[in-house]
């Protein structure tokens, strides 16, 4: 008998979640970047886009001896290290440590520490301030500002990194700092999340000292609108901080909730500005409360003019808009922020990334294709909120591979789908659907080879285990095909490929209790399965049950809509039955049930006939 209706292909999640998610404070004691809700996650500081830096990069390093226009010659600005902290003995050492080098001065404020996190930062050349905590990360971090001495200040938190090759660049921005202090730069964060992964987002980490450079917010605190308003240009440089204090899942939702509660009260404040708007739902978000994260969004829309004022703020906002739609299965409502946010930017490759994921999400695939291809052209760019960029390359193939897969185009599935891999941890669904390709087109070591390795990359469902147990059966391989069928099976009991193929693994080892017991299971599930029942009509005519042989006959005509009004007084007539019904497979152009159809005919009552027909198909 066929052993199934064919490979099962699991079902195809293609978001991000992509995706796409504080105890004291002092520290960065928020829920990090990359932990408050969905994708993109983390914080976003408001300001217009910023400008590239104006030393010239190449091959992701400063030049040398590449200076901004006017600057003339090497700035002797002083640097000041400012940080706010509580309880971080042991990360102080490596967060000030590499830098020493560059830096002038370091100042640590401490918010309460009761480890020995004021004396560590004192034998590392800090000089320490105590500060009491208010409820209120602003307010720390002024302190830092105001006891620093520097032209500009680089501020970071405990548990920030900055490696040896960052401190070179960092070190050659130091020197082209203009004396005139009218510039602050963005650096990039590297950030590793529990949920979101690994993530990149630029934030304003280098300002000058000058008057009125003070940060703003209780919580999600920013120091680029007092900036932008004494007019001091914002760029983006190359320089990398890795942010490393990620904590377990639950922390993170615990901090999420406190900081919540801060930025309420910051709206209640104020209740017309969108930050706070926008921080309220980012971190409702990252509560698994999207529904009210959209609420706090559309108000920041209400703002008819902030697509022309603020454009950036505009877009980020309406990408998570769109994004807390998709989490929410609101998938129509998320194709009418994409929709024209695409025509408002069309050469940005996140936007057309985000349309092109909800034309696959909606099965759209011939859509989907023009949009994920465009976005490939694209560059990804890392904006103010943290990315994952290798999720999201990840899924622009993996997508492509599943439309084309989908249009029957298995050439060009297997190609993207080959791109996609070693990208991001989610390749295993690659490998599914690369396995199940090769099963279909008869690769069976391949498929088990593909299989293997989507299990063992996380891609544990039922599925996976169920079609790995196919290969196996395919490459002779008994024992493992029962045992990966049997795993199936505990995932999902009702899984019917997994009973379907089992019932024919114990029916070719003439072990016909088991296999009847699991074709039985497969029909309560799906009673209009043909090869179940022309299987389980072999084994019950081998068995010369003839009452369970006619019952399923029986069922074979009703999965047919084939009359069923007979009276059987002589077994011809059962085989006559079965002929016809091997007639109407062939009919249908499944040959392969036909031509077993056809031998249950002629086992019952052999006849020229049926055996001419039979050996037309064979």
């Amino acid at each position: 008998p066929a052993e199934t209706r064919g490979p099962r292909d699991s079902e195809i999640h293609g978001g991000l979640s992509v995706p796409g998610r504080g105890e004291s404070p002092g520290r960065r004691d928020r829920a990090r970047p990359g932990s408050e809700g969905g994708w993109p996650a983390g914080r976003l500081d408001r300001c217009a886009k910023p400008e590239r830096v104006e030393s010239v990069k190449k091959k992701n390093r400063f030049r040398q001896k590449s200076f901004p226009p006017g600057t003339g010659q090497p700035s002797s600005q002083r640097l000041s290290l400012c940080m706010i902290v509580k309880n971080e003995e042991q990360n102080l050492p490596l967060s000030i440590g590499p830098l020493k080098s560059v830096l002038d001065e370091i100042v640590v404020v401490d918010t309460g520490s009761t480890d020995r996190t004021r004396e560590t930062a004192r034998e590392l050349g800090a000089r320490v301030f105590e500060f009491p905590w208010v409820d209120d990360f602003s307010a720390a971090r002024n302190e830092s500002i105001r006891r620093a001495t520097g032209d500009y200040i680089l501020w970071l938190d405990g548990d920030d990194r900055v490696d040896e090759s960052e401190v070179g660049k960092l070190a050659r921005l130091k020197r082209i700092l203009p004396p005139k202090k009218n510039r602050a730069y963005f650096l990039e964060v590297n950030s590793q999340s529990p949920v979101d992964g690994e993530t990149h987002f630029h934030q304003l980490r280098i300002f000058p000292r000058v008057p009125g450079a003070q940060f703003e917010g209780r919580v999600h605190e920013q120091i680029f609108h007092r900036l932008t308003r004494l007019g001091i240009p914002l760029i983006q440089t190359d320089i990398v901080v890795r942010h490393t204090g990620y904590s377990d899942a639950p922390t993170v939702v615990r901090k999420s909730e406190r900081n919540l509660a801060l930025i309420l009260k910051e709206i209640e404040a104020s209740p017309d500005n969108p930050i706070w708007h926008f921080n309220a739902a980012r971190t409702l978000a990252g509560i698994k409360r999207q529904a009210e994260a959209i609420v706090h969004l559309q108000k920041v829309l209400e703002d008819e003019t902030l697509k022309e004022k603020e454009r950036q703020f505009y877009l980020e906002t309406s990408l998570l808009l769109g994004r807390y739609h998709t989490e929410l299965q609101e998938l129509d409502r998320a194709h009418a922020v994409f929709q024209p946010l695409a025509g408002e930017f069309p050469d940005n490759g996140l936007v057309r990334f985000c349309l092109g994921e909800n034309l696959f999400l909606r099965k759209k695939y011939d859509q989907a294709v023009p949009e994920l291809e465009r976005s490939l052209g694209l560059p990804l760019q890392v904006g103010t909120f943290p990315v994952n960029l290798g999720k999201l390359r990840f899924y622009q193939y993996f997508m492509l591979g599943e439309c084309y897969r989908e249009k029957g185009r298995e050439d060009l599935a297997e190609e993207f789908l080959r791109k996609s891999l070693n990208l991001h941890e989610d390749q295993h669904k690659s490998l599914q659907s690369l396995g199940i390709m090769s099963l279909r087109a008869g690769k069976f070591a391949e498929a088990a080879d593909y299989l293997e390795k989507s299990i063992r990359g996380g891609g544990k469902g039922d599925c996976n285990f169920a079609n790995l147990g196919l290969a196996y059966k395919k490459l002779g391989r008994r024992a493992e095909a029962e045992k990966a069928l049997l795993v199936a099976l505990e995932i999902n009991p009702n899984l019917v490929e997994a009973l379907v193929n089992l019932g024919h693994l114990y029916s070719g080892a003439q072990n016909y209790p088991a296999a009847v017991a699991m074709f039985d299971r497969a029909l309560r599930t799906a009673p209009g399965l043909i090869d179940v029942r022309l299987a389980l009509s072999f084994i019950f005519l081998r068995l010369a049950e003839l009452d369970r042989l006619v019952e399923q006959c029986d069922g074979l005509l009703s999965a047919l809509d084939l009359p069923r009004n007979f009276t059987i007084n002589e077994i011809k007539e059962l085989s006559l039955l079965y002929g016809m019904i091997g007639d109407a497979l062939q009919g249908k152009n499944l040959k392969e049930f036909s031509l077993l159809a056809y031998r249950i005919s002629f086992s019952i009552s052999p006849s020229k006939e049926i055996l001419e027909k039979g050996a037309a198909l064979a």
